[in-house]
């Protein structure tokens, strides 16, 4: 059986940071079992990689359609299997890596081309192999959120119990780089509710705006800023908190683990279909376009979580822990088992 795994995924100030990081949650669920090497492109922001994880650059002058061959000059398709996460990993690309041996297994979002990958996994809500264009016979589909991608102690957060009354701790994060700086317009409502006794910003070393360092000042004492935090912290704050301010991505899936009540919304296209299921299945209060939302808008929304009644709280809880079983490395581990 193959023990080796290659992920490729990249991540910069253009495209965002989150196929990097759910490549990472994937590395350490995956570690103890298998060797894994991680690729990425010479533009991504390596900084941000483990130091730990054995790394490999592709340099700029290799195009996306020259990868393949290039990969397939340093690894032995008999020794490694591919995970690739990222819509630069499209039909001709899952294809070629066919050609030349590899199994390769397809972190998708979109469902919006052929696939030719041995296993295509999305985790979006309420998606079956109807919703894909088309897959070659062999492809194999690993849908909804029992295949989510989360870093483990995520994963063991899930199978714990909680139970909310009341919001005075607000969480705000909406991905390392939020390009529209969400994160200013959100804080700049939330911080204007006299019941919210404490709120708590993540960010990362990629977040460039300025604007919200203005907005502190009208509380400064009760809002926390934390930048590049471990998955421990982040943990220690979503558990804190009640309230999660988040977009209907990765990070959702998350607070959906912790159990939190959760303002969830979209901004980009790869959110609508994991927003849509979110909110079908009961598990966040529905903000719909983020970007429509200004500061006053972020208040009132929250202002009716607040005085929603417990027992609502209660049922939003419950269902998400209906669909976060905790179970997830256990199907992946036996997804890889199927191919190899």
């Amino acid at each position: 059986m193959i023990k080796k795994i290659l992920f490729r995924a990249d991540g910069n100030y253009k495209i965002g940071l989150g196929h990097l990081f759910r490549s990472f949650a994937l590395i350490e669920m995956f570690k103890d079992e298998y060797e894994c090497v991680f690729l990425t492109r010479q533009d991504s922001l390596n900084d941000i990689i483990p130091k730990e994880y054995r790394i490999d650059i592709i340099p700029k002058n290799i195009s996306y359609s020259e990868e393949p061959h290039w990969i397939s000059q340093k690894y032995n398709y008999d020794e490694f299997i591919v995970i690739a996460d990222g819509y630069a990993f499209d039909s001709n690309y899952q294809r070629d890596f066919k050609k030349f041996g590899f199994k390769f297994i397809y972190i998708d979002d979109l469902a919006s081309s052929e696939m030719f990958a041995d296993i295509v996994i999305n985790h979006s809500l309420n998606l079956s192999v109807k919703d894909f264009t088309a897959a070659a016979e062999y492809t194999k589909f690993a849908l909804g959120t029992k295949y989510a991608v989360m870093r483990p102690k995520f994963i063991k957060a899930a199978k714990k119990v909680k139970e909310i009354k009341k919001i005075d701790e607000v969480f705000i994060c909406f991905g390392g780089v939020d390009f529209h700086d969400f994160t200013n317009r959100a804080l700049e409502g939330v911080i204007e509710i006299p019941s919210i006794k404490k709120i708590n910003i993540v960010i990362s070393s990629a977040y460039s705006h300025e604007s919200i360092y203005s907005t502190l000042k009208k509380r400064k004492e009760d809002v926390f800023i934390y930048k590049n935090i471990c998955e421990n912290k982040m943990i220690e704050l979503m558990s804190k908190s009640q309230l999660a301010i988040v977009p209907s991505s990765t990070i959702s899936y998350e607070a959906c683990c912790v159990k939190m009540l959760i303002l969830g919304g979209y901004y980009v296209d790869n959110q609508k279909r994991i927003n849509k299921g979110l909110d079908f299945n009961g598990m966040i209060y529905n903000a719909g376009d983020f970007s429509e939302l200004k500061a006053q808008d972020f208040k009132q929304k929250v202002l009716e979580i607040i005085q929603d009644n417990a027992s609502n709280y209660r049922k939003m809880i419950n269902n998400q822990s209906d669909m976060f079983d905790g179970k997830q490395k256990d199907r992946f581990n036996k997804l890889i088992e199927s191919i190899c």
